[in-house]
């Protein structure tokens, strides 16, 4: 028995194998991304397809595959293609963030970890001596991975904001705040706004999932637990003014309008030497993102 056994190994010619370039395989998924739809709730492919379809008008087609778990490969034909894409996220679908990713060479689309994703942030209350590139690096680092900073805003007297591109972790909870130590008596706290920010945990403030599904819900009591993340982390984007008709009243007499809602390691100081900056007020090479 054991030497028929034997026999049933691999015979000569199943040995041999076929011969290939490496970069055969590298190319495979040289124009695709890979997509996963951040929501708790079921998700509707032919809709995803056709709406993204329709959103992202590829200049030389697109084909978009179900991979499973909420997970898609976006097959383009030309690089511009994907590189207008990638610059223009993040992507939402039905108000869910989309997130994408470039399939590095040899890997396999279906377990690539999806986390990243890009975000401009808007960083408000700092005085004008720190609105300067080099602290939009620091600020960019501590709320993700600085990308870029946007130098394009003229505003029409004080510079408001700095504004930075960051690649975010959506497990991880979206900074609010940081504390700026500048000399030894002042401190000023910078607060970040998000651009485009898709529905994010009030509880825990991560973007993966909502309050009703945070895992906070089963370890703490609900009277207990504290919402510790709010709208104004949201930009709020601003409705053109609209030519009303002079015969036209809102109720009460009143103009009804868009109401503006106003970790430990937030309170870590930047240190900043005294002197170093200057806060008094300045103009000139100041900008405002468009919305």
């Amino acid at each position: 028995m054991e030497e028929e056994l034997a026999n049933l190994s691999l015979l000569d010619d199943e040995k041999e194998a076929f011969q290939k370039e490496a970069g055969a395989v590298d190319c495979t998924y040289q124009f695709c991304l890979v997509g996963h739809c951040l929501t708790d709730s079921a998700v509707h492919f032919p809709s995803l397809r056709n709406t993204m379809t329709d959103l992202w008008h590829s200049i030389g087609g697109i084909c978009i595959t179900d991979l499973g778990e909420k997970r898609y490969l976006f097959q383009f034909f030309h690089e511009v293609d994907i590189d207008r894409v990638l610059a223009g996220t993040p992507w939402f679908f039905n108000n869910h963030l989309l997130i994408l990713q470039r399939i590095p060479n040899g890997e396999n689309p279906v377990a690539l970890e999806l986390n990243l994703t890009e975000f401009w942030i808007q960083v408000h209350e700092l005085p004008p001596g720190l609105m300067t590139e080099s602290m939009a690096k620091q600020f960019g680092d501590f709320c993700g991975k600085f990308t870029e900073y946007d130098t394009f805003i003229p505003f029409l007297g004080l510079k408001k904001y700095i504004c930075i591109r960051v690649c975010l972790d959506v497990s991880a909870s979206l900074k609010r705040k940081k504390k700026v130590q500048i000399g030894k008596s002042m401190i000023v706290y910078a607060r970040f706004k998000y651009e485009k920010l898709s529905p994010f945990c009030f509880i825990c403030g991560k973007l993966e999932h909502g309050e009703s599904y945070c895992p906070f819900q089963l370890r703490v009591e609900p009277s207990k637990i504290i919402f510790g993340w709010d709208l104004s982390l949201r930009v709020v984007v601003r409705c053109r003014n609209i030519e009303m008709n002079r015969w036209l009243r809102a109720v009460d007499g009143l103009v009804n309008g868009p109401v503006d809602l106003d970790l430990e390691e937030e309170n870590y100081p930047i240190d900043m030497l005294e002197g170093s900056m200057d806060v008094s007020a300045s103009s000139g090479d100041q900008s405002s993102r468009a919305q």
